[in-house]
């Protein structure tokens, strides 16, 4: 009886593994980024780069919300927002291609 139990067990246990790879091998799941993506799209918004500035230890993040541009700073340590504001596109590009004078001075909050 023991046997027909541990027998019965074993059965279940090997065809539920079987559905459960099956499962996951048809569904094709989305990449982190593109859950980011598709959230982004939802609210209308696009993100035009990213760069590092290291003087300041921060990422400046350039999104585009409808008309309206953005820099958005972010502490690279504690990943706290340190400043938001809105900004040209031309400013955007100049900033991102390094074309700013006044980029990369330490303390810089533009």
């Amino acid at each position: 009886m023991k046997q027909l139990i541990l027998g019965i067990a074993a059965s279940v246990a090997i065809s539920s593994i079987g559905i459960h790879s099956l499962a996951s091998e048809e569904a094709k799941l989305i990449s982190e980024q593109q859950a980011i993506d598709a959230a982004f799209n939802e609210l209308g918004i696009e993100v035009l780069g990213i760069r590092f500035d290291k003087p300041d230890n921060q990422w400046d993040v350039f999104i585009k919300s409808g008309q309206q541009a953005y820099e958005i700073e972010v502490n690279a340590i504690t990943g706290k927002v340190v400043a938001a504001e809105p900004e040209s596109l031309e400013e955007i590009k100049a900033e991102l291609s390094g074309d700013l004078s006044h980029e990369g001075v330490s303390g810089d909050v533009d």
